[in-house]
């Protein structure tokens, strides 16, 4: 399970985000991950069209997260965006689209194989309800030791 995800991390990214919205953190990865060859021009848009559409807020203890993704044409790799946020921004519950939430780590899936798309999904989870991890991933500064977490 940790495998997949650190394999997706080691082809991501780790951001310690001060971005105050969900639109600025969206133009921020998109300039970012542009320039570094792992997503297409037609990924801010189609992250902001599916946002709208599906969105991925989750209500979680012991803080609330989101899962933001775009289809695999949007991508170039398989990989894994974490951002922790330096204070929460609002996402639409995933399950009640009308409310919005304070979320404070952001998953953002780079997935190009599909087939990768269900088990990352699975193991994101498994990770989410275990809080002892969700509390240690608070106290990651950097990519390293992100990988070095999931490695334990």
């Amino acid at each position: 399970m940790k495998r997949e995800i650190v394999d997706l991390i080691k082809n991501g990214k780790f951001y310690l985000s001060q971005c105050r919205s969900k639109e600025e953190l969206y133009d921020f990865l998109a300039e970012e991950l542009m320039k570094e060859g792992l997503v297409k021009e037609s990924f801010k848009k189609a992250l902001a069209e599916r946002e709208k559409q599906f969105p991925t807020g989750i209500l979680i203890h012991p803080y609330n997260i989101a899962m933001p993704h775009v289809d695999s044409e949007h991508v170039n790799i398989n990989g894994m965006v974490v951002c922790h946020m330096e204070k929460p921004i609002l996402f639409h519950r995933m399950d009640s689209i009308q409310e919005e939430i304070p979320v404070t780590m952001v998953f953002l899936l780079l997935i190009k194989s599909v087939k990768l798309h269900m088990p990352a999904i699975v193991s994101l989870t498994t990770i989410w309800k275990d809080t002892a991890l969700m509390n240690d991933l608070l106290k990651v500064k950097n990519k390293e030791d992100l990988i070095n977490l999931f490695n334990e």
